[in-house]
C-alpha cells in the first residue's frame, strides 16, 4: 500500500512540476526524483524529520490560502446535479481517492517510539484523519465551485486549472510549491515507513533475515530502503496513474479489513499481553462495519485493483504457510520487547545523578564529580547512561539485534565508568538508551528516572553562533527538570577552586557544588569571588562593600561559616576581561549559568559562556533547578542603561 502511494505521488507531483517546465516523460522526472529520495533514505540524513515537518506546514498554509480566497468565486451552478452517477459512481470515486487517507496510518510503523503511545498514538490518528478530511472537503467544494465538470473529470492537474483564471501566474506557482511539497513528502515518507516492515518481517522469522540487514556505515535497513524503493520505481515504470490510485486504495481495503479482523481477534483471545491503554468505542459494532464497508468498496473496483487486493492476501497467505508457520514463535516479540516492568518509586528515593557518557577519555572526570556530588548525600546513586543514535529510517528495535559493535563498546565503557568511581561507596547504574536525537533522550531520562541532576561534558566553546552552549547541551540546559552541571575538562586535578558570586539565582548551586569538589579531593583550596563594576558605584568602598555583602549572603545560604575559604573582592572597570585573568589563576573555577534568555545572551554575551570558552583550567558551570529568565522589559532597561 506504502508503495503504492508513493508511486502515485510521485507522479501526481510531476504532473504538475510540468505546468512551470517541460517534462519529455513525467514517468522518467519521477524515477529520478524517487532514486534520489532512495539515496537520501540509505544515507540516512538526520533532517529528513524535521524537513517532513516544515514541508507539510507550508503546504497546509497555501492549501488554507487557495481555500479561504477561492471560495468567493465559486459557481452555485456547478453543483447541479450532484451525485449524477449514484452509488456506483460514488463508490468509483471512493476508490480513486481513499489512498489519499493512507498517510492516517503511517505513524503506526513508528509506534514503538512514540512517547505515551496509549494518548498520543490515537490522538495523532484522529486528529489527522479530521484535519484531513475537512481539508480535503473544502478542496473538493471549491474545485467543484470553480471548474466545469468536464474539465474537471478530463484533468491531472486540477488545482491549476482552478486558480488560473483568479490569480493567474502567482496562484500557479504557489499550487505547483504546495503540490511538490505534499507529494514528494509522502513519497519520501513513503520510503521511510514502508521499509520498516521487512525488519519486522524478518524479526519475527516470517522472511528471511536478510532483509534487515543494516548498513554498517549509515546504521540504515540498506536492503529494505533499496527493496521498497526499487518496487515504488518499477510500479511508476510499469502502470498508469489512474491505475496506480486503484490498485494502491485496494491494498488499503485490505489492510483495513486485516486490521478490524485482528483486532476482533484480539478481543476474543484476550491475549495476556495485549493491554491497550486506548479502547475503540462501540465494540465491536465499529470493526464489522469497517469490515463489510471494506468488502462492498472493493467488490465495485475494476478487475486488476481486485486482482491486486485479493492475490496479495492469497500470496501472503500461502507465504505464511509453507514459510513461515514453521519458523514463527507462538509469542509476540514485539511485545516482550517493549513491556516495561512499572515499579512504584521507594519512599525513601536516593538522591540520583546522571550522567551521559561517550568518551573514555573524559568520563573518568564527569564520574568523579558525580561521585564527589553524590557523597554529599546521606543516600545517592550514579546512572551512567551511554546514548546511541540511529537516523529515522532505521527502527530503533534494529538497534538491538543489529548494533553489537556500538552496544559492546557501551558495555567498555561501562566497565571504565565502574572503576572510575571505585572509592567511593556509591551505587552505580548503568543504561544504554536507544533514539532519534541526544537531547531528548536525556531530557525524557531525567523524567523517567526523576533524576536529582545530570552533569554533562563541555567542549567550552559554541558550536554555532545562533546557540548559547552547543546545539545539544542548549536544549538540556533549558528544559531539564533537574539541577545541571556543565564540566569543561583540562586536566585531573581539582586543585585551587574559584567561585564566582553574582546576583544570579545559581551562584548558591555552583558554590555548594566547588565544596563537594574540595571536600573530595586532597591538596585542595577554596576561594569565593566577587567582581564589581565601577561604573555602577561613586567610589570604589561602595563596590567592595556590595562585593562583602553578596558573598556573606552566598556563605549563609549554603551553610559553610564553618569551612575555610578565602574570599576575595574585585573592582574594575573591565568586568568580563578581569574575570577571565583572574579565573586563569586557580585550576578549577565554578560559576553559576546565567539567568539571561537566549535574546539577552545574544546581545550582551554571557559570563559562564565567556569562561567556558576562555579559561584555561578546568571550568564548571552549575545551573539549579530554577529555569526562569529575564523579561523583555529587562532587556530594554539594559540596552537604555548601556546607551
Amino acid at each position: 500500500m506504502l508503495m503504492f502511494k508513493g508511486a502515485l505521488a510521485l507522479v501526481g507531483g510531476m504532473y504538475y512540476l510540468s505546468v512551470i517546465m517541460t517534462l519529455q516523460s513525467v514517468e522518467m522526472v519521477a524515477v529520478i526524483i524517487g532514486t534520489v529520495l532512495i539515496i537520501v533514505n540509505i544515507i540516512g540524513v538526520k533532517q529528513t524529520g524535521g524537513l517532513q515537518v516544515v514541508m507539510v506546514v507550508v503546504m497546509v498554509l497555501i492549501l488554507g490560502l487557495f481555500v479561504s480566497f477561492s471560495m468567493m468565486n465559486v459557481e452555485s451552478s456547478y453543483y447541479q446535479p450532484f451525485f449524477d452517477g449514484g452509488t456506483s459512481g460514488l463508490i468509483s470515486a471512493t476508490v480513486m481517492v481513499l489512498i489519499s487517507y493512507g498517510g492516517v496510518t503511517k505513524v503506526a510503523a513508528v509506534a514503538e517510539e512514540i512517547e505515551n503511545p496509549g494518548r498520543n498514538l490515537p490522538l495523532g490518528l484522529l486528529l489527522s484523519l479530521i484535519v484531513t478530511t475537512v481539508l480535503y472537503a473544502l478542496i473538493v467544494y471549491v474545485l467543484v465551485g470553480l471548474v466545469d465538470g468536464e474539465t474537471l473529470s478530463g484533468s491531472n492537474i486540477p488545482m491549476v486549472d482552478a486558480v488560473e483564471p483568479y490569480f493567474g501566474l502567482f496562484g500557479i506557482l504557489l499550487i505547483v510549491l504546495a503540490a511538490m511539497l505534499a507529494l514528494i513528502s509522502t513519497a519520501n515518507a513513503g520510503i521511510l515507513t514502508a521499509s520498516r516492515y521487512p525488519f519486522a518481517l524478518s524479526r519475527d522469522k516470517l522472511i528471511p533475515r536478510f532483509f534487515a540487514h543494516v548498513s554498517e556505515r549509515f546504521h540504515t535497513p540498506v536492503t529494505a530502503i533499496v527493496i521498497t524503493g526499487g518496487a515504488m520505481l518499477l510500479i511508476i515504470l510499469t502502470l498508469p496513474v489512474a491505475e496506480i490510485a486503484k490498485t494502491a486504495g485496494a491494498f488499503q481495503i485490505v489492510v483495513y479489513i486485516l486490521v478490524n479482523i485482528a483486532l476482533i481477534a484480539f478481543r476474543v483471545r484476550k491475549p495476556a499481553w495485549y493491554m491497550p491503554k486506548y479502547k475503540s468505542p462501540a465494540y465491536p459494532w465499529i470493526q464489522i462495519f469497517g469490515v463489510l464497508s471494506g468488502v462492498l468498496v472493493l467488490s465495485q473496483m475494476d478487475t486488476l485493483p481486485i486482482i491486486g487486493g485479493v492475490g496479495i492476501l492469497i500470496f501472503g497467505f500461502l507465504w505464511y504457510l509453507f514459510y513461515g508457520r514453521s519458523r514463527v514463535e507462538r509469542r509476540s516479540i514485539i511485545a516482550d520487547a517493549i513491556a516495561e516492568r512499572i515499579e512504584a518509586e521507594p519512599a525513601d528515593k536516593p538522591y540520583r545523578i546522571v550522567v551521559p557518557i561517550a568518551n573514555p577519555m573524559t568520563q573518568q572526570h564527569l564520574l568523579r564529580i558525580a561521585a564527589a556530588a553524590a557523597s554529599a548525600h546521606e543516600k545517592s546513586e550514579i546512572i551512567a547512561v551511554n546514548v546511541i543514535t540511529l537516523p529515522d529510517q532505521t527502527a530503533l528495535a534494529q538497534a538491538v539485534e543489529f548494533e553489537d559493535e556500538r552496544i559492546q563498546r557501551h558495555e567498555k565503557l561501562m566497565e571504565k565508568a565502574e572503576d572510575a568511581i571505585g572509592n567511593y561507596n556509591i551505587q552505580l547504574r548503568t543504561r544504554v538508551v536507544i533514539g532519534r536525537s541526544v537531547e531528548n533522550i536525556i531530557i525524557n531520562l531525567l523524567k523517567k528516572e526523576k533524576a536529582d541532576e545530570v552533569i554533562l561534558g563541555w567542549k567550552g566553546r559554541r558550536k554555532r553562533r545562533e546557540f548559547i552552549l552547543g546545539s545539544i547541551i542548549d536544549p538540556i540546559v533549558k528544559e531539564a527538570p533537574s539541577k545541571v552541571t556543565l564540566v569543561k575538562q583540562r586536566s585531573e586535578k581539582i586543585g585551587s577552586t574559584a567561585v564566582f558570586i553574582g546576583t544570579g539565582p545559581h551562584t548558591q548551586a555552583a558554590v555548594s557544588r566547588a565544596v563537594e569538589l574540595v571536600d573530595s579531593e586532597k591538596d585542595t583550596s577554596l576561594t569565593l569571588i566577587n567582581i564589581q563594576d565601577l561604573n555602577q558605584y561613586e567610589n570604589r568602598e561602595d563596590a567592595i562593600r556590595e562585593g562583602n555583602i553578596l558573598i556573606a549572603k552566598a556563605v549563609e545560604e549554603t551553610g559553610i561559616k564553618e569551612r575555610n575559604f578565602n574570599q576575595k573582592v574585585m573592582v574594575t572597570q573591565k568586568v568580563a576581561d578581569d574575570l577571565i585573568i583572574e579565573a586563569n589563576n586557580y585550576d578549577t573555577t565554578c560559576i553559576g549559568a546565567t539567568r539571561a534568555s537566549r535574546l539577552e545572551s545574544a546581545l550582551f554575551g554571557s559570563f559562564p559562556e565567556l569562561v567556558g570558552e576562555k579559561v584555561r583550567g578546568n571550568v564548571l558551570i552549575v545551573r539549579g533547578r530554577e529555569k526562569t529568565f529575564y523579561s523583555t522589559w529587562h532587556i530594554i532597561q539594559r540596552l537604555f542603561n548601556r546607551a
